[in-house]
């Protein structure tokens, strides 16, 4: 039996970003957006057409529920009779508020969405001419606040207190010569969606190829995931050999060929030391804009 975590919260309150790095191998994202364009495409904006979506939208999480899949819904669900309705159609759910003030979620709303809802082109938009319900204090559910805390963080607190099944730990050893952006897209697809981290760096002997010490390595890269509370390094002896176990469970990462090209040794030749400590060496990590949900 698959267990369901229910984000709920206004428009571009950032629940679809934080669903999506709580997802899993066997976890299974219902999405507002996703399901208004399919199951629910006949279902307009009024309170009954909205809680009939929520409904809908419930029994498909039971159902995944069922057959052992967990699932993380993200929906506005403004209304407490709309979080009772889930939790009597949903055997196992826990609610997550995602509390983001009006004026973040208006400054994230690429699409001017709350602009044409103050206008009077948009009605029923929830939060400017419909209600919105929060938490309310005998109501059970977690509280997170995407305006000052890190996705990584709060995740990290999500998995925490509601003590989700995670996936196995993630070890990635390396020299780290430097540490560069072909090693942060791989370490980051388990670092950015809360898994457990662990990053070994070998204690090589300094030479053209290893300018860096261990230690120098260890800083740079605890600089660069300060914000990530499910990641930790260790410095580790110089390895020859990595032994993977036959059939006991071990994977090792395919890494794309895109990234896989990017070279170290280009890296270290394009900048000099203090501007790899400095981290001048990484591209600009582009930010995740979502598209606003009008559920």
């Amino acid at each position: 039996m698959g267990d369901t975590l229910w984000l709920f919260g206004l428009p571009c309150s950032g629940k679809t970003t934080l669903a999506e790095g709580l997802v899993g191998p066997s976890t299974v994202h219902l999405d507002g957006d996703y399901l208004r364009n399919t199951l629910s495409s006949d279902l307009g904006f009024s309170k009954a057409d909205r809680t009939e979506n929520l409904r809908r939208a419930a029994g498909v999480a039971q159902a995944l529920n069922e057959q052992g899949f967990d699932v993380v819904a993200s929906f506005i669900t403004p209304y407490r009779s709309q979080r009772e309705l889930v939790a009597e159609v949903v055997e196992n759910v826990s609610f997550v508020f995602v509390d983001t003030p009006l004026e973040v979620c208006e400054e994230r709303d690429v699409k001017g969405m709350y602009e044409r809802a103050r206008r009077g082109e948009i009605e029923g938009f929830t939060g400017i001419d419909a209600p919105f319900e929060g938490l309310a204090s005998d109501e059970a559910g977690l509280e997170v606040r995407t305006a000052t805390n890190s996705k990584e963080r709060i995740i990290a607190e999500i998995n925490e207190t509601l003590d989700r099944k995670l996936d196995p730990s993630h070890v990635f050893i390396g020299r780290w010569q430097p540490l560069h952006d072909g090693h942060r897209t791989i370490i980051d697809s388990a670092a950015d969606n809360g898994k457990d981290v662990v990053i070994a760096i070998r204690d090589t002997e300094l030479s053209e190829k290893n300018p860096l010490t261990a230690q120098e390595r260890r800083d740079l890269i605890e600089t660069v995931y300060e914000d990530h509370p499910n990641v930790e390094t260790m410095i580790v002896p110089d390895i020859d050999t990595v032994a993977i176990g036959r059939d006991v469970g071990y994977s090792v990462v395919a890494v794309p060929e895109d990234i896989s090209g990017i070279s170290g040794t280009e890296t270290r030749e394009k900048y000099g030391k203090s501007e790899l400590l400095e981290g001048r060496h990484f591209r600009e990590r582009s930010v995740d804009t979502r598209l606003p949900d009008h559920e």
